[in-house]
């Protein structure tokens, strides 16, 4: 496979400076970005990407506001509720995780299985006040529970958060794909089950602003996104993209190309949940849905105009179109 080359190829004059900040650190959830940086994708479009590993899903996006970065991912439950109540000036280029990338995740002997079991419980996650919080507020909601039965408490995606659980410190705690794969491959019997709301899961955001006097070097940005999802999509083995990453970016589990494949996979299924032409893809009828669902939970004004919250021109423009 030769996109999977572990070099990005030599550039012949200099690149195109672009920042791109994650919510949380370095995964293989991020895995579309970071192969787009070692598998030379971004070169080949002339751009030299500086890929940040974030502390926050809205810390994300407050960073995309203050110029640190020039687009950043974020939940699409976070992003809208900042969007419209906030007025902040961004705006979704782009889905990458057309579902919810989440799970909960709990122990056989005091599992969360349903909504209900919910009430009550201590129950962790990544981001408080960010995009895990809004996505559970949210599906509890729905379900007729009141969040604030939640005791919610700040704990790491990543599969030591199960100890947690095991302790009895927390009763059961969120996980995004990456995380979930893990605790599963060590510990067989964990109860998980994906959360699956109804919104955009994880989106692309940046500066209505700058992509108004300037939209090129982000249409060549998910040009090269494309072309790397696309790469991993098509790839019949994973091994190679694993190694190309592992070699710039410092994941933990890695070394374990099996399990790491299988984690690579499950994200890629997020990002095809609306269909392979949809890749990347703000889809309008999955937008207008979860935007009339939020509105019914009471999380924004109803009446909200999905089609203000996003833009497909960059896409267009990145597909041909």
């Amino acid at each position: 496979m030769a996109a999977a080359s572990t070099l990005a190829p030599r550039l012949a004059f200099a690149a195109d400076k672009f920042r791109f900040i994650t919510p949380f650190g370095f995964s293989l959830s991020f895995s579309t970005v970071l192969f787009g940086r070692t598998g030379g994708f971004f070169a080949k479009e002339n751009l030299d990407v500086e890929v940040i590993g974030g502390k926050g899903a809205a810390l994300a996006v407050q960073m995309t506001i203050a110029n640190q970065a020039d687009a950043g991912r974020t939940g699409g439950a976070n992003y809208i509720v900042s969007k419209v109540k906030n007025a902040a000036p961004v705006i979704s280029i782009a889905t990458i995780a057309q579902s919810s990338p989440f799970f909960v995740i709990s122990t056989p002997d005091r599992p969360i299985n349903k909504l209900d079991d919910f009430k009550g419980k201590t129950f962790g996650m990544a981001s408080l006040g960010g995009s895990m919080e809004n996505t559970l507020d949210f599906m509890l909601r729905q379900g007729g529970v009141d969040p604030k039965t939640v005791n919610k408490v700040k704990v790491a995606d990543t599969p030591a958060s199960y100890a947690l659980v095991e302790a009895k410190k927390i009763d059961g705690f969120m996980g995004n794909v990456s995380t979930t794969v893990k605790v599963t491959q060590v510990s067989k019997n964990a109860k998980v089950f994906r959360v699956n709301d109804g919104i955009p899961g994880q989106i692309y955001v940046a500066r209505e602003a700058y992509i108004a006097k300037n939209a090129d070097p982000y249409v060549r940005f998910l040009r090269a996104c494309i072309a790397s999802a696309s790469a991993i999509l098509d790839a019949k083995d994973l091994k190679p993209v694993i190694r190309s990453i592992g070699q710039t970016y410092k994941i933990r589990g890695l070394e374990d190309e099996d399990n790491a494949a299988s984690d690579l996979r499950g994200n890629a299924e997020l990002w095809i949940a609306n269909g392979r032409g949809n890749l990347l893809r703000n889809v309008p009828e999955y937008w207008a849905g979860g935007v009339k669902l939020m509105a019914e939970a009471g999380m924004i004004p109803a009446g909200t105009d999905a089609s203000k919250l996003y833009t497909n021109a960059i896409w267009d423009k990145a597909r041909g179109k």
